[in-house]
Parts: structure tokens; C-alpha cells; sequence
């Protein structure tokens, strides 16, 4: 899974040879068999860049080896997720698997192609999920592509080895001589007292929230309404979301309980984002806004850019006169030209600003570029 610390190191590098390659790619099935071929025919077309940039035939050789040699291995191309991002310079290559498909694209230039990645940054992050059930209790411990299960070596696994602790005694004691109390049902063919689950999911709650406050993750919780709302109750954690995932988890597995999980807390990563479009809008008139892409690239090569939104899959070519603090546009990509918004986008990233990339709907004011300055 690519960072943002490898996006930034990425967005850093400069030479005279820089080849960015995107394809989309297949974690099983028949389409497995076309990802290598894909990868072949934009080899092919980095190679013809390469030419028109007047690079020799042997030093093309040399720089497009590496890549090449995954053509011929089968068991690289069985281990892919939605999509394969390559970046290749004459004295280094590297590669990122990432769960996000990618549209075909190469481009041969002095810097890589980072915008397909910038939507990576804005969902980067980790969360835990915590699944709720009579049989087994886990923690699930996720990011937006993977998922690993954190031990809970002091809880019980389940209701019946809870049995076995003290504190259930306790609880069949204050049953017995307290009078009526309440029936929880929903686990298994019967019910049981709700007084017992809450001190079930008590001694679960205990171990969790001090694994938590470690880790300071937003927490989700998994499990059938009635369980969900007893371990709110007797919860302590404050990063607790407000919507969960209803339904008995046990069925599901770990990746399918993450998948579910990644739904709810979404949102809570993109929050920032949603923040700075509504700032977009309260600014509009000032001079702290814009949606010109000639003023937006001026500004961010001098880090005057805080915020920049850049629509996925948008192009516009054209360089940057540093000398005369001149924006020259091209209807296409000639020699020593750049993608300005991906350069807007470099500018930004590496001078400490905020990059998200948004569907061309659903960008502010619905304009191919945009941000807020740090300054008028």
C-alpha cells in the first residue's frame, strides 16, 4: 500500500528521465492473464516517448530492462489488487499495488505523474473495528486495503469461556437476588439477562479501550443492535463512531467485516476534504480563492497554495517561465512540457499543502482546478 510519505518522495524527484506507468490490474480470474500484456503494450509506448525525447537506443534498453523482466514472471501477476503504478528513472525503479484502479496512462517527462495517487492520501489511514458476538469477540485492526486481527489476550473468547470468570458469579448471584431483570435476546436459540452481556462486554471493554488509546484509531463497532448499544453503554472510548455494522458478524470474515467497515468510517477520513469545500465557498469574491488554473500554478510553485482540488483523469499542458513568472499553455504534451495541474499538485505537496482529488462533478464551482491560498 503506497503512503503519503511515497507520494511525497515521488513528487520530489527530478531528472532528466522520469516514466510514470498506470494500468489497471486483477486480483483472480481470466483477466489476470491480460494485465502482463497491458504492461507490455505501455512499455511499448514508453518506449516511443522516450524516442521522441531524442533518447538513444541502448540507454532505452537499459532504463526499460527492469520493468520488463515482470513480463516473465507468472507469480507477480498473481498477487496484484486493482491497480499497478510504475515509476522509472535511468538509475531506480519501483512499483505500488494499490486497492484503486487506474486508467491506462504513460507519460515520459522531468518529474513523475502523481495525481491518479492523490486520491491515496485522502484515504489514508487506520481504524479498528470491533466485532460483537456470543461465539467470538474480535478486533480488527484495518486500513482501506488490508486487515490484521490484534489478540485479545486477556478477555474471554467468547460467552461460555466467560462462564469460567469470577465476575459471572457475581453475576448469577445479583440475579438471583435481585429480582426481575431484563432479557437480552438475539445470541443463539434463547435469551439471556442483559445484566450478564453488559458484564460480558465489560471485560471485553477493559482490554479494548486500553489497546485503543495506544493506537488512538477510530473505532467501529460490529454486531446486532442490541449488542451494539450495551457496549456503547459500558464503553469508555471517545473515538467510538456514531454508525456501526448491524448484523451478526460471524458469518463474515475478517476482510469482509473490514470491507463493511470501511463504508462507515469513509467519511470521517475524507472530513477534511469536505471542510475545505465549504471554505472553497465561504471565500468566494476574496483573493484567498481561485479556480484559474494560471494564477493556481503561479502560486503553487511559490507555496502560496494551502488547499489545491484537482479533478481525477484531468490533463492540461503547458510549462512554467520561472524567469518571467509566465503560464504557457499547450492544447498538447510537446518535449519539456508538463501536465500543469500535476506540477500544481507537486508544488503543493512538497511545500507542505493539502491535495485531493475529486470526480470532475464534484469539484468546487465545477472547474478543472481549485484551491485557497495561504494568503491574498
Amino acid at each position: 500500500m503506497i503512503t503519503r510519505e511515497d507520494i511525497l518522495n515521488l513528487a520530489e524527484k527530478e531528472q532528466d528521465i522520469c516514466i510514470s506507468i498506470y494500468l489497471p490490474t486483477h486480483e483472480m480470474g481470466e483477466e489476470v492473464q491480460q494485465d502482463p500484456i497491458r504492461l507490455k503494450n505501455l512499455l511499448s509506448d514508453a518506449k516511443e516517448q522516450l524516442k521522441e525525447h531524442k533518447v538513444k537506443e541502448q540507454r532505452i534498453e537499459n532504463i526499460l530492462k527492469e520493468p520488463r523482466d515482470l513480463l516473465d514472471k507468472p507469480r507477480f501477476w498473481q498477487h496484484n489488487d486493482k491497480g499497478l503504478a510504475l515509476f522509472i528513472t535511468e538509475d531506480d525503479f519501483e512499483y505500488y499495488r494499490v486497492p484503486h484502479s487506474f486508467k491506462e496512462r504513460v507519460l515520459v517527462n522531468d518529474h513523475f505523474l502523481i495525481t491518479p495517487l492523490v486520491p491515496m492520501i485522502s484515504l489514508e489511514g487506520t481504524f479498528c473495528i470491533l466485532a460483537l458476538s456470543q461465539k467470538k469477540v474480535r478486533l480488527l485492526r484495518c486500513t482501506r486495503a488490508g486487515v490484521t486481527e490484534i489478540e485479545l489476550e486477556d478477555s474471554p473468547d467468547n460467552m461460555e469461556e466467560f462462564k469460567k470468570y469470577e465476575v459471572y458469579e457475581k453475576t448469577i448471584t445479583s440475579a438471583g437476588s435481585g429480582g426481575s431483570s431484563s432479557m437480552f435476546h438475539g445470541w443463539g436459540d434463547g435469551s439471556v439477562e442483559t445484566d450478564y452481556v453488559e458484564n460480558y462486554l465489560k471485560t471485553i471493554e477493559n482490554e479494548v479501550t486500553s489497546i485503543l488509546r495506544q493506537r488512538n484509531d477510530p473505532l467501529v463497532l460490529a454486531g446486532i443492535d442490541e449488542a451494539v448499544a450495551i457496549y456503547r453503554k459500558v464503553s469508555h472510548y471517545s473515538r467510538t463512531m456514531d454508525e456501526a455494522i448491524s448484523g451478526n458478524p460471524d458469518p463474515k470474515s475478517n476482510e469482509e467485516i473490514k470491507d463493511e467497515g470501511w463504508q462507515v468510517i469513509k467519511s470521517y477520513f475524507l472530513k477534511d476534504m469536505y471542510d475545505d469545500i465549504e471554505r472553497f465557498g465561504d471565500l468566494s469574491g476574496s483573493e484567498k480563492q481561485s479556480d484559474n488554473l494560471t494564477k493556481i500554478v503561479e502560486a503553487a510553485y511559490y507555496g502560496k497554495v494551502e488547499s489545491l482540488f484537482v479533478p481525477i483523469g484531468e490533463h492540461s499542458w503547458g510549462w512554467f517561465d520561472t524567469e518571467r513568472d509566465v503560464v504557457h499553455h499547450s492544447s498538447e504534451p510537446k518535449n519539456g512540457e508538463h501536465d500543469l495541474i500535476n506540477m500544481a499538485a507537486i508544488k503543493t505537496l512538497t511545500q507542505s499543502g493539502n491535495v485531493y482529488a475529486l470526480d470532475k462533478e464534484d469539484m468546487p464551482n465545477g472547474s478543472s482546478i481549485a484551491a485557497i491560498f495561504r494568503y491574498a
